[in-house]
């Protein structure tokens, strides 16, 4: 009996083997298929996934299932031994051998089925082949390869529009530190001069700012907390100006003077960072239409400019090098003019060596 059941054994481990790759490669062929077509779709319309797990995702998912499929197929000993009995054409013996129990005719069932099996190879008789799936595996990982492959396309603008927004969030992100820096020195100028008021105003503004700076802010709702940190300084300036028309204490006057030039300072730094926002000016104040006017009166009345003078240029001095060449050349002159009287230099070349070597000052000037 125990030889049987050995053997049923071993007929049941190459069985669910044999089920477990067939299901294995069944599933692996579904996830490359299907990580071959997100990849292919992420190139042609660029929307934002990240290759990595577009092709790890769909693998994994098809390893577990291809594992829990092969699984739920792995035969149990009864069902072994009838897959034994039709595929090695034993007629039923060992379903029988099984489902013996006690007495001499099971005995001599067991014994009949031990006899039949001892002759059997089952490495020959169920050997584990390759899976009736292998062919569409190894197409869709050529497919899944050849996606890899493709280069991004693009073509419903998807792409550029979300690169677009990331770069308008990050040009955010940066003018909202440039303002925050500028916030608190500010902040920090308050405190050190005692304004209480104003580093509480301040203090609010830099927190909305933070509000702003550490999330994925769009310009639109940037523009948005711009404009509601403006108003609420507005009403801190109106405030500060109406203390400074109602106060006689000169003390209390210098310091709602001096509460009002950090406020006005404020307002400045948040107008710049809303042009920023806007796209407008690159980080400077917004000057508003009263300076304009003014500084164009003050261009107006400070008379015409002087006209600035001509200079006389000096000579351009003669290069080094030709210094260098000029003394070569008369160095050289004696042994030209000796291969000239000795008629060394071929005729075609006379004229060239006369021209740069003749002790005439025309005729020595280099040409053009």
């Amino acid at each position: 009996m125990e030889q049987v059941k050995r053997f049923v054994r071993n007929a049941a481990r190459r069985l669910g083997t044999q089920a477990l790759l067939e299901a294995g490669a069944a599933a692996l062929a579904a996830g490359f298929g299907a990580a071959a077509l997100l990849v292919l779709a992420e190139r042609l319309l660029a929307f934002g996934a990240n290759l990595g797990l577009l092709v790890a995702v769909p693998l994994l998912a098809a390893l577990l299932a291809g594992a829990v499929a092969g699984l739920a197929r792995w035969p149990s000993l009864p069902r072994a031994a009838l897959a034994a009995d039709g595929r090695l054409g034993l007629d039923e013996r060992l379903s029988s051998a099984l489902a013996a129990g006690g007495g001499p005719m099971a005995d001599l069932v067991r014994a009949d089925a031990a006899r039949h099996v001892a002759a059997i190879d089952l490495r020959q008789k169920l050997a584990v082949a390759p899976p009736r799936f292998s062919r569409a595996l190894a197409l869709a990982a050529i497919g899944l390869a050849v996606a890899l492959l493709v280069p991004p396309l693009d073509l419903l603008g998807w792409g550029a529009a979300r690169a677009a927004r990331a770069r308008e969030r990050a040009a955010v992100r940066e003018a909202t530190d440039a303002a925050l820096a500028s916030i608190g020195k500010l902040g920090d100028s308050s405190k050190q001069q005692g304004l209480d008021r104003t580093a509480r105003t301040l203090e609010q503004i830099e927190r909305a700012l933070r509000n702003v700076a550490g999330s994925d802010t769009s310009p639109a709702k940037a523009r948005d907390a711009v404009d509601k940190v403006l108003r609420e300084l507005d009403e801190a300036r109106k405030a500060n100006s109406e203390a400074r028309k109602a106060e006689t204490n000169p003390k209390q006057l210098d310091k709602a003077q001096r509460e009002g030039d950090l406020l006005l300072r404020t307002s400045r730094v948040l107008e710049g960072w809303e042009e920023q926002l806007k796209g407008g000016s690159q980080g400077g104040p917004r000057v508003s239409p009263a300076e304009t006017a003014k500084g164009k009166k003050k261009e107006e009345g400070g008379g015409t400019r002087p006209a600035e003078f001509v200079r006389a240029t000096e000579p351009v001095p003669v290069p080094r090098e030709a210094i260098k060449v000029e003394s070569r050349l008369l160095t050289a002159r004696p042994a030209a003019d000796a291969a000239m009287r000795r008629d060394d230099v071929p005729w075609r070349y006379r004229a060239l060596v006369r021209r740069y070597f003749s002790p005439d000052e025309e005729d020595a000037r280099p040409g053009p």
